[in-house]
């Protein structure tokens, strides 16, 4: 059965909520778990969860809990900047070169291939391309592949309330800044986040 497209109505193909776009994150997820170094599939998912996150909570009711939990300004700081984190990446892929005011905001230093030896690849045991954040913050594709899942699975999961941000989801975060993760305690929870697929 055809649909007429009327008014501001976009054309759409298959994907028609937000839980719609979630599982296609969930299959890019899958994707991308089977090789790490795969750019395109890596491209898939960073650009699906931006767009989850930054488009598409315009197609939810207003009251939903997912969509309330997509406000960025309702989240802890180290949640923000993996959201940052992740919005550099998929403009950076589908633009190339930012305009100034996208620069200006970004927060990626520096690109890892993966092929490269460094601190980074020594205190994370990984030869995997990642980012550098800030100079002491760095995120392996596995590791920021990881947090965006936690984060996208508290999302749409109606049990947990706003105020229920996961406590191991901000300490696994944390557990990313190298400089200070000495004088840091790292729960279990948070472990399994961050190695969880190694």
């Amino acid at each position: 059965m055809s649909e007429k497209i009327l008014g501001n109505d976009g054309p759409v193909l298959g994907l028609y909520s937000s839980k719609d776009m979630f599982e296609k994150l969930k299959f890019e997820s899958s994707r991308l778990q089977q090789d790490w170094h795969n750019p395109y599939d890596t491209f898939n998912f960073i650009v699906t969860a931006w767009h989850l996150f930054h488009d598409w909570p315009k197609s939810d009711d207003p009251r939903a809990l997912s969509r309330i939990k997509r406000n960025i300004n309702k989240l802890p700081t180290p949640m923000k900047l993996v959201l940052n984190i992740v919005r550099d990446l998929a403009n950076g892929s589908k633009h190339f070169s930012l305009d100034p005011k996208a620069a200006e905001k970004r927060r990626i230093g520096e690109v890892h291939t993966g092929k490269e030896v460094g601190i980074y690849q020594y205190f994370y045991r990984s030869k995997m391309p990642g980012i550098t954040v800030d100079e002491h913050n760095y995120f392996s594709i596995r590791v920021l592949h990881n947090l965006v899942m936690h984060y996208f699975e508290w999302v749409f999961d109606d049990t947990k309330l706003v105020s229920d941000f996961p406590s191991e989801l901000t300490e696994a975060i944390l557990h990313c800044n190298i400089a200070e993760r000495a004088g840091l305690k790292t729960s279990p929870a948070a472990k399994e986040i961050i190695y969880r697929l190694s």
